[in-house]
């Protein structure tokens, strides 16, 4: 039936958004202004959203929103239950019984509709009059609530940490620890306890346990607000734990000048009103959990609401350490049954090879059973016989793992024999001494500490002599990746991933505790082994004790350790202290600002000495006496001048003085050092600028340029690589190139606001092969340039050919980038931050080895490639990084492919709809999608059955993550 229109005086405001109301109401039409009503709630939703992310984020740096924010949420929820009423109204009411004239609220109407099979209940009048007069209501008030809005004080704008450190699990699910696992999140889920204890001996797979239950608990779980992964280990300090479960949950207000209550307090009153899930892994004594943060308030106890959950899960050897933590079920993790031994020892080796030879397969099974069901064993004697194809050669290793009389000369329990034999086995097998001797370094590094594979271990194998022959030293680093390969491989090394930073994802290693004691135990002056290390790594020792005792070990000593402590001075020594020392670490002992002159004297064949990241702003003269010094390391050290002698050190080869304030150096210093063959320099010296906030302006003019007055100068023996940070001028640019026997390793190249230029052009022309062709990593910072251009020249095509990082970092009026000709073929990585004015970057399809392509701060840019080419184009990247670009709506309007595709990280793109691909890219090798979850939710799908596809692939985002 027509309903007629009437005139009603509602005294309603100008308000355009009302003028279309009211044109609705004339139309008796409440589903335009339902239309509009849903979209002022949305938009209303996304600034809630945004403050809430603000609260969160002061939560974290130790504030608490105001009674005026909380309110305002109170609000903004009760609108949204009052509005999800009305549409619930609006879709009961008949059409065809519309009684518009009914005020009271047509009690026939709704009797027709509840006789139609309708049984919402309806809340109010509900005729398309009274629906109208409800929708005006509540538009008015939500327009009074964002308006409200701008008048609040949010302190930030950065939205909730994903407070779970993510730990990479094998696809295939691990053996024989399922059934703990489902018990484990059994008694979580039923609210039966708090604590919970795994023990068990080590390599047993606790950790994979605890690993499962964190995959189990995603960030998105509705349980608990918080998930927090913390390693404890042998050596474990309080202190250094409650950082890192404040570093977990970027909780901002704890201070390494806090004591350990301080620490505490911080962590419970950012916690106190959460549900948390702490998982602990390696504890070796009782822990306070209160320092810890999971406790309960007295308020809280004292009243019967219900309390936040706090749940900890923790790991430990010790049957005893569960009951001291009076664990409220202890779970004794067992060795495996023989047929899931079999099982697991099967899936890490080659399952076809092994039944093809019904020999090789029974000795299989053999030595399956010689590592008594023990999962870290068994993992480890089958990678290690991986590749060997020979019956005879899998006997030899039944029978080196059987000889009892190698074993019985090892004063180890008898859980621990089974592991060193499973360890001597990988070891043998190992391709050779080089390899073995990489592995055994990486026990010089503390206890579950994540090393860095080209800052930190393959400068350790370059420094003591494991890799030696090479012409550059990016053949040494290229020689170093194999070595790691085979120690992954035979899981002697794990991969750990940093995903904080996509860069970082396959960047850092690490030891499992057990493989790094029988390691540790190898080197510890083991009958017959003719080695010696003193390894006192990240164990917070504030000195070097000087007993008797321990110069009589140290006499002996060939390597010793004390990286990553608190040593804050060393005590005097005499002459023979140190009489067979070659390699000393104490890299990280940030209060070390002293070297007694005594030290050096002391260790005559002292061939590695790492003194970076300490606090030394002076070196003694005695140093020169180091004859025998092959690699010195002294970057992150405030040290402003070398000794006089310093050229003396004659058999140096490996110099690294990375972010020093080496104001000058004696006249010949560097280029009478005729051995050097790696120097690093980047930042190796003061900066001249203003101070900008407290902070000095990077990219002005150094201060001294003895850099140049050195290598000008250096005869050395071996082609020497630099890297460097030098100043974007021609001039600078024709040094470099007039450098005899030096090849520039690294180079970044700054500008400041004196340099502004329009088009900057960096042919090859310009550039020596001691420049261009050996160098691995370019970087360009702070030039003020509008159009950037890298040109081939005649016959100089394959210049940069070893070129695999490029990055572009604060060119706030680049506007364009363009290859003439050069071929970055090797190039890897791509990173551009900063770069306010780039439109597009459609040259990184001439890059056909290009692994990594990370954009962020880039606010022109609308689209990644707006010229993808012929129709049949794509990418070979594996990871995707986009980080505010807001103005960004695609990658490319035309078809791309990405074949290769790992893994995408998005963060606040906010008119990035689309995703550059469909579900086909599962059939690729896509791992993981990263991003807020409200983009996740908000994204466009050609086909919704995509996003179901490709939602176990998405991971809620650290918001902080550029």
């Amino acid at each position: 039936m027509a309903c007629t229109c009437i005139n009603l005086n509602l005294n309603l405001d100008g308000n355009s958004c009302l003028s279309v109301l009211w044109a609705s109401l004339r139309l008796c039409r409440p589903k335009s202004g339902i239309q509009k009503l849903e979209k002022e709630i949305t938009i209303l939703r996304a600034k809630r959203d945004d403050i809430k992310n603000q609260i969160d984020q002061a939560e974290r740096e130790g504030r608490i929103p105001t009674n005026q924010v909380s309110q305002w949420l109170l609000e903004v929820e009760m609108l949204e239950g009052q509005v999800a009423d009305i549409e619930q109204d609006f879709q009961s009411i008949s059409y065809f019984s519309c009684n518009c004239f009914n005020p009271t609220g047509g009690a026939s109407t709704t009797s027709q509709t509840q006789q139609a099979g309708d049984q919402v209940p309806i809340r109010e009048s509900s005729n398309c009059c009274s629906i109208i007069r409800r929708v005006a209501k509540k538009l008015g008030e939500a327009n009074e609530l964002m308006s409200r809005a701008g008048a609040l004080d949010p302190i930030a704008t950065v939205g909730p940490p994903e407070p779970t450190v993510m730990l990479p699990i094998s696809h295939q699910p691990p053996v024989g620890i399922e059934s703990y696992v489902e018990d484990i999140v059994g008694y979580i889920n039923g609210g039966e306890g708090n604590i919970i204890g795994i023990y068990g001996m080590g390599g047993v797979g606790k950790t994979t346990m605890l690993k499962s239950i964190q995959q189990h608990y995603l960030p998105k779980h509705t349980i608990f607000d918080r998930v927090i992964w913390v390693v404890a280990s042998k050596d474990w300090q309080l202190k250094k734990l409650q950082m890192d479960i404040a570093k977990s949950l970027e909780l901002m207000t704890l201070k390494e000048s806090d004591n350990e209550r301080t620490c505490g307090d911080k962590l419970f009153s950012y916690l106190k009103n959460k549900n948390c899930l702490l998982l602990l892994d390696d504890i070796w004594e009782l822990m306070d959990l209160q320092l810890l943060g999971m406790a309960h308030s007295a308020t809280e106890q004292g009243q019967h609401q219900q309390q936040p959950r706090k749940v900890v899960v923790f790991t430990t050897r010790s049957e005893t350490v569960c009951t001291q933590m009076k664990a409220d079920k202890k779970i004794k993790a067992k060795c495996l049954d023989p047929d899931q031994a079999w099982r697991l020892f099967e899936q890490n080796s080659d399952k076809k090879f092994l039944s093809s030879d019904g020999g090789i397969n029974f000795v299989a099974q053999e030595l399956a059973k010689e590592c008594a069901g023990l999962p870290l064993a068994l993992v480890t004697v089958a990678r290690a016989m991986s590749g060997k194809k020979s019956w005879e050669a899998w006997k030899d290793a039944l029978h080196q793992i059987r000889d009892k009389h190698e074993w019985t000369t090892i004063d180890l329990s008898e859980d621990s024999v089974v592991m060193y034999k499973a360890f001597q086995l990988s070891y043998d097998s190992l391709e050779n001494d080089s390899i073995r001797e990489c592995l055994l370094c990486c026990a010089l590094w503390p206890e579950d500490y994540k090393i860095h594979k080209f800052k930190e271990l393959i400068p350790c194998w370059i420094g003591c002599g494991i890799i030696h022959e090479f012409n550059v030293i990016n053949e040494a680093f290229t020689k170093g990746c194999p070595h790691l390969e085979a120690l992954v491989a035979a899981s002697l090394l794990e991969q750990c991933n940093d995903q904080k930073d996509i860069r970082y994802l396959d960047t850092f290693v690490k030891m499992h505790d057990v493989i790094r004691d029988m390691a540790l135990l190898m080197v510890s002056g083991l009958k017959g082994n003719g080695r010696k290390w003193i390894v006192k790594a990240g164990i917070g020792l504030s000195h070097l004790p000087i007993q008797e005792a321990w110069q009589e070990e140290w006499q002996e000593a060939e390597r010793a350790s004390f990286m990553d402590n608190e040593i804050a001075s060393l005590p005097d020594y005499g002459a023979s202290t140190f009489s067979k020392l070659s390699m000393l670490f104490l890299h990280g002992n940030d209060s070390l600002t002293t070297i007694p002159p005594s030290l050096f004297p002391s260790m005559p064949l002292l061939t590695y000495l790492d003194l970076s990241k300490c606090h030394i702003t002076k070196l003694p003269m005695e140093i020169c006496r180091l004859t025998e010094l092959q690699y010195l390391n002294l970057s992150k050290n405030p040290i402003t001048r070398l000794p006089a002698k310093f050229g003396c050190l004659c058999k140096l080869e490996y110099l690294l003085l990375r972010k020093t304030e080496i104001k000058s150096v004696p006249s010949g210093t560097i280029s009478k050092l005729s051995m050097l063959r790696w120097l690093d320099i980047r930042r190796a010296f003061p900066i001249r600028g203003c101070l900008k906030n407290g902070r000095k302006i990077i990219g002005m003019r150094p201060i001294s340029e003895w850099w140049w007055d050195e290598l000008k100068c250096f005869r050395g023996r071996h082609k020497l690589s630099v890297a460097i940070v030098i100043n974007v001028t021609t001039a600078n640019i024709k040094r470099l190139n007039m450098l005899p026997n030096v090849s520039i390793w690294n180079l970044t190249m700054e500008g400041g606001n004196f340099l502004q230029l329009q088009t900057l052009h960096l042919g090859t022309l310009q550039w020596s092969c001691n420049v261009s062709d050996n160098l691995e990593s370019l970087s360009f910072k702070n030039v003020a340039v509008d159009k950037l251009m890298l040109t081939a020249g005649v016959g100089r095509e394959s210049s940069f050919g070893c070129l695999k990082t490029l990055h572009f970092y604060n060119l706030r009026k680049l506007e364009n980038i363009s290859l003439n000709g050069v071929g970055l073929c090797n190039l890897r990585e791509l990173c551009i931050h900063s770069c306010s004015m780039l439109k597009d970057v459609s040259w990184v399809l001439q890059l056909p080895c290009l692994n990594l392509l990370k954009i962020s701060r880039c606010f022109e840019m609308k689209e990644v490639i707006s010229n993808v080419g012929n129709t049949n184009s794509s990418s070979s990247i594996q990871r995707l990084s986009l980080s505010l670009v807001p103005n960004l709506n695609c990658i490319a309007h035309q078809p791309l492919y990405f074949p290769y595709l790992e893994y995408v990280h998005v963060y606040k793109c906010p008119i990035f709809k689309k995703l550059p691909f469909e579900v086909e890219i599962l059939k690729s090798r896509l791992k993981e999608i990263r991003g807020v979850q409200t983009w996740w939710d908000n994204l466009e799908w050609d086909d919704e059955s995509n996003k179901n596809l490709l939602t176990p692939l998405f991971i809620p985002f650290i918001e902080s993550f550029d």
